[in-house]
């Protein structure tokens, strides 16, 4: 059973440590390529749109909506609002509607936050630059859920009327997207995307998609971790949004430098097979770590009864002594830990602690007086199987 539990927990631990070499791409390896890459646009509307500054005219009030993930950082801001319009040219079908919008952006943390910062959030059909919007919502921006580098992630779903978001494919140009508040600031740039999701599709589904493909589905991303769905490395800081999830650290702060600690390996235990109940033994335990960190050992004998030595250099061997009271078949797990309190695989080693057969002195010292019985005690016993 043992043996099966080792196997599987190498195997696990093998797994993992593949995962990790694969994840720890430096930008401009394969997530650079990632992000690189195009999204292949469709005829339907639906998807994500990055909010980007790049107006023609340089207002700096007015950004636009694209595809394709901004390359140098970004910042759309107003004292009163900002617009973003849709500024690609595609084949969009005749006929396009809302029925949600989910907003992902980046919002300015202002030095003197006020208590229930109130801002506008919607659209409006019209290419106008003003305030009026069709339908909107109202967000309070001091419930942010991230704050990074003094700016802090806004999240909300507005839900649309299709029977007033309803475009041809030229009227899409019309639309605008708004912020209307005490002074708007967004900020899109590689680190920190600011990006919308047009008609988002609903949790069931979102939990069946990983878009991005690492390991995280779409529900988790958004709702959960509040990352990009469509994104493998959300803050590009070289390490995907999985395994920051596994290490602990914040998958949209590009400053929480991931400080990579593998495992010790796993202990070598050496000493006696077989032993006799009472007595003490010897056993010795070591194991390297492959970061050179110092170790200790975490000892369970089998019998109730448990140790654990001081930390010392990687791959020192340690000798402990153990006493087992009663036979039977015991089995000690031994385990390294690193000074960082990361634990390796379990090791066993079965002992087998058998009672020492002796014969009454008494009994003896018949027999060695009295040895002319044994050719009597052979004829009786012959007599016995006739």
């Amino acid at each position: 059973m043992y043996n099966k539990y080792l196997f599987k927990t190498s195997i696990i631990f093998v797994i993992i440590f593949m995962l990790i070499g694969m994840s720890f791409i430096t930008s401009t390896g394969r997530l650079n390529e990632e992000k690189k890459l195009e999204i292949l646009r469709t005829s339907d509307i639906n998807g994500i749109y990055y909010l980007r500054d790049d107006d023609p005219l340089n207002y700096m009030d007015e950004g636009s909506l694209l595809r394709q993930m901004p390359l140098d950082e970004e910042v759309t801001l107003c004292g009163l609002f900002i617009l973003f319009h849709f500024a690609e040219k595609d084949d969009y079908l005749e006929n396009l509607s809302l029925i949600n919008i989910y907003y992902h952006i980046w919002q300015k943390t202002p030095e003197s936050p006020l208590e229930g910062e109130i801002f506008d959030l919607g659209y409006y059909t019209s290419s106008g630059h003003n305030t009026y919007m069709n339908e909107s919502i109202m967000i309070n921006t001091s419930n942010n859920i991230v704050n990074v580098d003094n700016y802090r992630l806004v999240q909300a779903i507005q839900s649309i009327n299709p029977n007033i978001a309803k475009f041809d494919s030229e009227g899409i140009y019309n639309f605008t997207l708004k912020l209307v508040g005490n002074g708007p600031n967004i900020r899109s740039f590689p680190n920190q995307y600011s990006f919308i999701i047009l008609n988002l599709e609903d949790n069931t589904t979102l939990k069946s998609y990983d878009r991005d493909n690492d390991y995280l589905n779409d529900y988790e991303e958004l709702f959960i971790y509040y990352t990009n769905p469509f994104d493998i490395d959300t803050d590009d800081d070289g390490v995907s949004d999985y395994f920051e999830y596994l290490a602990g650290t914040d998958p949209n702060d590009f400053s929480d430098f991931l400080i990579i600690n593998n495992p010790p390996g796993m202990v070598s235990i050496t000493g006696p097979n077989g032993v006799k109940p009472g007595i003490s033994y010897q056993f010795k335990f070591s194991a390297e770590d492959p970061d050179g960190d110092d170790v200790k050992y975490i000892i369970d004998w089998g019998d109730t009864q448990s140790d654990s030595t001081i930390y010392v250099h990687s791959g020192k061997e340690m000798t402990l002594s153990h006493t087992w009271t009663t036979k039977g078949t015991y089995i000690i797990k031994a385990k390294a830990k690193d000074e960082f309190g990361i634990f390796g695989p379990l090791t066993t080693k079965t002992v087998n602690v058998q009672r020492t057969k002796t014969v009454h002195k008494n009994l003896l010292d018949f027999l060695q007086n009295y040895n002319y019985i044994f050719p009597v005690l052979q004829l009786f016993l012959k007599i016995l199987k006739l």
